[in-house]
């Protein structure tokens, strides 16, 4: 699949999500990644679609971390 096909096929999946959670997210990361300079490791189209299924998946299930626990944990890192 060609990068034009990767990108529309992206596209007409954002365009189906329904779930405002995640579309919040996705808007959060494209923004740190549009104004960052710190360089990312190279991800494949199926591997992203893969760790968003996952997210997702996790949190239907509820394993979520609060933002209070996360900065809790950030700390010590």
């Amino acid at each position: 699949m060609d990068i034009q096909s990767k990108k529309l096929s992206f596209i007409e999946w954002l365009v189906g999500l329904k779930d405002e959670t995640l579309i919040n997210s996705l808007d959060k990361f494209r923004k740190k990644v549009g104004n960052t300079s710190i360089p990312m490791n190279k991800m494949n189209f199926d591997e992203l679609l893969s760790d968003l299924q996952k997210s997702e998946n996790e949190r239907k299930r509820g394993k979520l971390t609060s933002i209070k626990d996360v900065e809790k944990e950030s700390v010590t890192w």
